[in-house]
Formats: structure tokens, sequence, C-alpha cells
């Protein structure tokens, strides 16, 4: 939505290749995917680039089968990966591992979104030629400074997967709960493993200091974050998360974890705390800095709003546009995409 909305090109040709629903749905969901776009790479000749948005594993090897497919019709092709697990996923790929630097060196322009991972992905290709791209991110138009007040709003917006450390937190109110009643409340939204959530919180006698939301989108998603005071993410691997930069798009200071590139955009003692995945110990030193100084909770989210606006969407048309300028070259004719 926010290159649909925002990305200004002459034609925005999108398909999508995947639908959250079961296996099999999904499966003929990607054939006729596929379909679409050789019909349109048939029928279309201006078309220059394929531009491909992909993660890892299932996503990968869907996407790889476009990027084949692109490039048998000899387009240029960008394969924009964002997937937070990618070196897991080629660390336990085996013999697949070929096959994936195959694809990885046979498209023309690597997207990645930190440096980190664009040194990640030149020790593992030939070429060397990644780049690093910010997300977009769509700035809310106008904002409604809220003056934190106890208790101060603490919320987590992403999947409900140990994998995103949302029960690395429940576990931390848990051992906390004495000193977090009253001063704190964790607002949890998003869809996953909710059962196990809802149980964790009702066996725990946690009610009081943590509601859960369920999944949320649009205005309700919004208003949840408009009215928060900070919000946390604890995964264990990130790309770059929109769900951050949603976040401090709205001036809030942001508790993270030191993984993907996130550094890249919290930063310590400038718009939030950086800790080491599964650290209770070290978030129980952040939650104690908050409630001793909630002014840091202001100073921090204004900061937050600086640094978010490299991430509009005019600035990453600005850097798509070289991308796809160094791929067309040979080209006279303007490209679409």
């Amino acid at each position: 939505n926010a290159y649909y909305q925002n990305i200004i090109m002459n034609n925005f040709n999108f398909i999508a290749a995947y639908h959250n629903k079961n296996t099999v749905y999904n499966i003929f969901y990607f054939i006729n995917a596929v379909f679409k776009i050789l019909g349109k790479l048939i029928s279309d000749s201006n078309i220059k680039v394929v531009h491909v948005h992909s993660a890892s594993r299932g996503s990968f090897i869907r996407k790889s089968i476009i990027i084949l497919i692109a490039k048998l019709f000899r387009k240029k092709t960008v394969l924009h990966i964002h997937g937070g697990e990618f070196k897991i996923f080629y660390k336990n790929s085996g013999k697949l591992q070929f096959l994936i630097r195959y694809v990885l060196d046979k498209t023309d322009e690597l997207v990645c979104l930190s440096d980190e991972w664009k040194n990640y992905f030149d020790s593992i290709t030939k070429k060397q030629k990644s780049v690093v791209l910010n997300n977009p991110v769509i700035l809310p138009a106008g904002i409604i400074k809220k003056i934190p007040a106890l208790p101060v709003k603490v919320l987590f917006l992403n999947h409900i997967n140990p994998k995103k450390g949302i029960f690395d937190i429940i576990e931390f109110f848990k051992q906390n709960k004495s000193w977090l009643s009253g001063s704190f409340k964790l607002i949890v939204a998003g869809a996953g493993e909710s059962d196990a959530l809802e149980k964790t919180i009702s066996e725990n006698n946690l009610g009081d200091i943590i509601e859960y939301k369920g999944w949320v989108s649009g205005k309700e998603k919004e208003s949840l974050v408009q009215n928060s005071d900070v919000f946390i993410l604890t995964s264990y691997n990130e790309g770059l998360p929109m769900s951050i930069l949603e976040s401090m798009s709205f001036g809030k200071p942001v508790i993270a974890t030191n993984v993907g590139g996130i550094p890249r955009i919290v930063r310590p003692g400038e718009n939030g705390w950086l800790v080491q995945p599964g650290d209770i110990t070290a978030l129980a030193t952040v939650f104690e800095q908050i409630k001793c100084d909630k002014s840091l909770l202001e100073k921090y989210g204004n900061r937050s709003l600086q640094i978010v606006q490299d991430y509009s969407p005019e600035k990453v048309n600005e850097q798509l546009n070289e991308i796809y300028n160094s791929l067309l070259q040979p080209y006279t004719a303007n490209p679409i995409v």
C-alpha cells in the first residue's frame, strides 16, 4: 500500500503471489499469479524491470521461479529481500544453498534493508552487488501529542509468535508484576498464537496489566499507536520492521532488540532502547529508567519523528529511481515496472 499510494510511477503493475490462507489455496493462488505475470510479460513489451519482493523459505522458492521467468524474457530483475530469518533459512538449506546462490547471482539487483544485511548478502554472492533501500512508511498527516501518564501504555503490534519476543515480554510482566502494576500497561495486538497468549495471561492473573486486542488494522491500528506511550518489539530476527517505522512516524519511542536492521532506526540514548533477545533483566532496567524519568518518552519520541523522515515515500522514491536508472541505461524510453 505504501508503494501503491506514494511511489511515483507511470504505471504500477502489482501482482500478488501469496495469500495468507491454507496451503492448497496458496498453491493455486501462486500458479494463477505466475500465469498473470506470463500474460503481462507477453502482452506488454514496454516492461523492462520485474521487481520481486521476497522473504525466506517458501517465499524465496516461489519468488525464485518468478525471477527465472523474468530472465527468460530478458527483463532486468530486482530481488527485494525482507525476510528477517534469511540467514537461518540459508544455513539450514543444505544442498539447496547452490540454487539459492544461483538465483541471487542471476538477479540484476539485490535489494536489502540495512548495511548488516548488505554485508551478509555480499558475503554469499559472487557479484557483491546488493544495495540498501529503506522501507517506505506513510507519515501521518497530523499527530496529536500524547502526554505520558500513569500507567504508561506499552504497545506490542506484530505477530503473536515466540520469535517476535512477545512471550519474553509476558514473562517479564509476570516476574515483575508487583512493581509494574499501576505504572505500566501492556497492550498486545496481532494474530498468531493468540490462544497460548490468552491462556498465559489468564493463568498468571495478568489481565489487569496486559490487554490483548486481537488483530487490528486501519483506523483501529492507528488509534492504538496514537494512544500508546512507547512501542516494544523484542524479536530474535528481523529485517527492518514496518511496525517500528510506523510507531516512529507517530512520534513514539521504541524498545527493541539489537538484530537485523533495527539498530539503524532505534538508537540508544536518542529515540529508544536496545536489548538482546530474551534478556528479561535488561528489560527491567529499561522499564525502571522510564518509571524514574517519564520525560524520556517525549524526548525520545520527538527524535523518532526526526529519524523516520528519511523513510518517507518521497525519499524512498528517489532511491528506487536511482536503482531503476542504473539498470536501464541501455534503454532510451521510460521503463515500465
